[in-house]
């Protein structure tokens, strides 16, 4: 198809993201391991982790944080190994593989727009009846959406950092796909 938009994120990017999340539960664990048991820290850390309930706290959090860039570390990895589209856009539709809502009709779409939060071009799309596609999301990710909607922004919300596409120039392409097809 000619008007078919796909964004990919660059495997570069990808590759960094892990490494980042890498260095981060190494840190975490390090941190948790040598910081907690030696009691090492000064005293800010001596104060917050001297009680016994303070210490288990602790060591909770750091090893929920540890779990959790481990995780996106290995989310990062299948990207990189096994890279597919985090949208495509064509005639028929839009499809979110960025928060796997997947396939969604223009004739679904209410608006397409961006918001700038922090620096970081965000485009949104806006659905009629967004509860009709987030029971496809996990719980997790079910939530999370939730939150996003929640705080004023949309089910399908994507950046394109990372990807090497102009998000001005997308969002502009995209809403030319949306006028013209819905």
């Amino acid at each position: 198809m000619e008007n078919e938009k796909i964004v990919v994120m660059q495997k570069k990017s990808i590759l960094l993201m892990c490494i980042i999340c890498l260095i981060f539960s190494c840190g975490f664990m390090i941190w948790l391991v040598f910081t907690l048991e030696t009691k090492s820290g000064g005293a800010l850390t001596e104060q917050l982790f001297s009680t016994p309930v303070g210490v288990a706290a602790g060591k909770v959090l750091f090893a929920v944080c540890a779990v959790v860039c481990l995780y996106a570390a290995v989310i990062l990895t299948k990207r990189f190994i096994n890279p597919k589209p985090l949208i495509i856009a064509d005639e028929s539709g839009l499809t979110d593989n960025s928060s796997d809502i997947g396939f969604v009709p223009w004739r679904d779409v209410k608006r397409i727009y961006m918001v700038i939060m922090k620096h970081n071009k965000l485009i949104q799309v806006e659905l009629e009846c967004p509860e009709k596609y987030l029971y496809r999301l996990s719980g997790l990710s079910r939530k999370a959406a939730g939150l996003n909607i929640k705080m004023g922004y949309q089910a399908i919300s994507f950046s394109l950092n990372g990807t090497g596409n102009n998000p001005d120039k997308f969002l502009t392409e995209l809403i030319k796909l949306w006028e013209r097809n819905r």
